[in-house]
């Protein structure tokens, strides 16, 4: 009669081969894990290009008061040509509803002109032109506000820097008068050419505009936008002068594209998640 031990032993060491084959069965029956999930390119991020027409308002005269010559008549009539442009520049949505970015705009040389005379207009008058170009960077903060068939009105502002090269100035008199400058003679006298100069100085804007999406990432922008410049100013010529202008603004019609890799899609595919039916046999 075998040993009440022994057998005790056995039986003990089958139950744990048992249910170590249940775990074992068990874990094979799980379900597989989720795939994972698909990696956006570029998030957020998005690329604008621009076409700009430039309105520049009538800037004033910025000359400073010669304590030496206090007749030294005002500058007038003070003209700004329209000018197109454009620019470019990268930006990221914050939210749905929020979005920053930064832009650099160029705007073509623009044809300044004004005139004066001492005597107004009796013995003669003065001229003065060239020609100023501008270059903007801006960093620019703009609020959606919603989307109605597919039309995207948003408000926005920035700040930023303007640089305004004045060049091919010139200044110009003409004689009505006989020796109306001491000199001989009357008409327009030689003209006095003043340095070329470019300033910097701050810029800010403000922007109303809409926009609409066309698909595959790609969207049509158009907006307003008001600009203001600051100074722009000539060398000094050789007799000491030269053009000084302030309060230097455009009105600005824009018409864009802007690109966002949000809408490119995945690396990943979505794919979807199904659960073992319970076959013993999947694996």
């Amino acid at each position: 009669m075998p040993n009440l031990r022994y057998v005790a032993a056995l039986a003990l060491a089958a139950s744990n081969l048992l249910q170590f084959g249940t775990d074992v069965l068990a874990a094979d029956l799980l379900p597989p894990p989720p795939p994972p999930l698909p990696v956006e390119i570029g998030g957020g991020w998005y690329l604008r290009a621009d076409f700009t027409e430039s309105y520049y308002a009538r800037p004033k005269d910025g000359t400073r008061p010669d304590p030496n010559d206090p007749g030294m008549p005002p500058q007038m009539n003070l003209r700004l040509g329209q000018e197109p442009g454009y620019g470019g520049g990268v930006g990221y949505r914050l939210n749905s509803w929020l979005r920053v970015d930064a832009t650099l705009d160029q705007r073509g040389p623009s044809e300044f002109s004004t005139y004066s005379s001492r005597s107004n207009f009796v013995t003669g008058y003065n001229v003065e032109a060239g020609k100023i170009d501008v270059l903007t960077g801006l960093i620019n903060v703009y609020a959606d506000l919603g989307t109605w068939w597919g039309l995207t009105p948003y408000i926005g502002g920035g700040i930023g820097f303007a640089d305004k090269s004045f060049r091919n100035a010139y200044t110009q008199t003409t004689c009505t008068v006989v020796a109306c400058d001491g000199n001989p003679g009357t008409g327009p006298r030689d003209a006095v050419q003043r340095p070329s100069r470019a300033l910097t100085s701050l810029a800010w804007a403000l922007t109303g505009g809409v926009s609409y999406a066309i698909g595959a990432g790609f969207s049509i922008d158009a907006s307003y936008r008001y600009v203001d410049l600051g100074a722009a100013k000539t060398g000094i010529d050789d007799y000491g002068f030269g053009t000084r202008l302030k309060s230097i603004s455009a009105n600005e019609v824009r018409v864009g594209l802007r690109y966002s890799f949000a809408d490119v899609g995945s690396l990943a595919p979505t794919l979807p998640f199904v659960r073992s039916g319970g076959n013993p046999y999947e694996y």
